[in-house]
């Protein structure tokens, strides 16, 4: 990798639609893949389902920095089936459907949620005009957390060359900060974790096809907390040096 660039996406809350929900809509407790291309797709200012075949071509990880706790609140969506569009046009009346909604807001002490992205691409120019538009918080498009109403913010971290990063090769023993596609995990170390450990694995949407078609959902694991795990993997992991001298590992969801 030339160049990773790192953010953090920063807001009040949040919510990440679990693909499979219907009547009730629950939330990631991180922002899946589809989510984080729909970001860098904002910054940059590429058109709604014009970017999933360029983005596809990148490759992402998250790391979940505050913890989160979730809320069900029931909203009222307005019914916009034919009958009663023409009701609405008249300014009339429509009934409305109500719908437990799930949000994702920062654990007690935080004011947002923070997750930081890292992001690569075959294309340095690509990257490198992230990274501009981040540095001047020039987003093409607002920024939002899952729900156009969950507005967000990017905060430019660093533009890591590979001076700024360190390869840990497949099969090492490594504490992981990122979630983790579960393809990608040789084994979990319960007994070299500190102190607690809480894994939730759940499948999240992973790319799309031609035409919004989601292509199958991968499992991804992740510690609820946001808290670093230990384990060994199939590939390579990530470790990254910050100029304040804070390291973070990752895995990205590609491999």
């Amino acid at each position: 990798m030339k160049q990773v660039l790192i953010f953090d996406l920063l807001g009040p809350m949040a919510h990440f639609r679990k693909y499979y929900t219907n009547s009730s809509s629950l939330t990631y407790g991180f922002p899946p893949r589809t989510v984080l291309m729909g970001v860098v797709a904002a910054v940059l200012g590429y058109e709604r389902d014009s970017y999933y075949e360029e983005l596809d071509r990148g490759r992402f990880s998250v790391v979940i920095k505050v913890p989160g706790r979730r809320l069900i609140q029931t909203v009222n969506y307005v019914r916009t089936k034919k009958e009663d569009l023409t009701e609405l046009r008249r300014l009339g009346r429509a009934r409305g459907t109500q719908v437990p909604l799930e949000f994702l807001l920062p654990a007690r002490g935080n004011h947002n949620l923070c997750f930081r992205i890292f992001f690569t691409h075959p294309d340095t120019g690509l990257v490198e005009e992230a990274v501009y538009r981040l540095r001047e918080n020039r987003s093409y498009y607002p920024l939002y957390l899952g729900l156009t109403e969950c507005i967000a913010r990017g905060e430019y971290v660093l533009l890591a060359g590979r001076g700024d990063y360190q390869v840990v090769p497949p099969g090492s023993q490594v504490s992981l900060n990122s979630v983790l596609n579960a393809a990608l995990l040789q084994e979990v170390l319960l007994a070299k974790n500190k102190g607690a450990c809480r894994l939730i694995r759940e499948k999240a949407p992973h790319s799309f096809g031609s035409g919004r078609t989601l292509r199958p959902p991968v499992s991804i694991i992740y510690e609820d907390r946001g808290q670093p795990f230990t384990a060994r993997l199939h590939v390579s992991a990530y470790r990254f040096l910050f100029p304040n001298g804070e390291e973070e590992t990752v895995a990205f969801l590609e491999g």
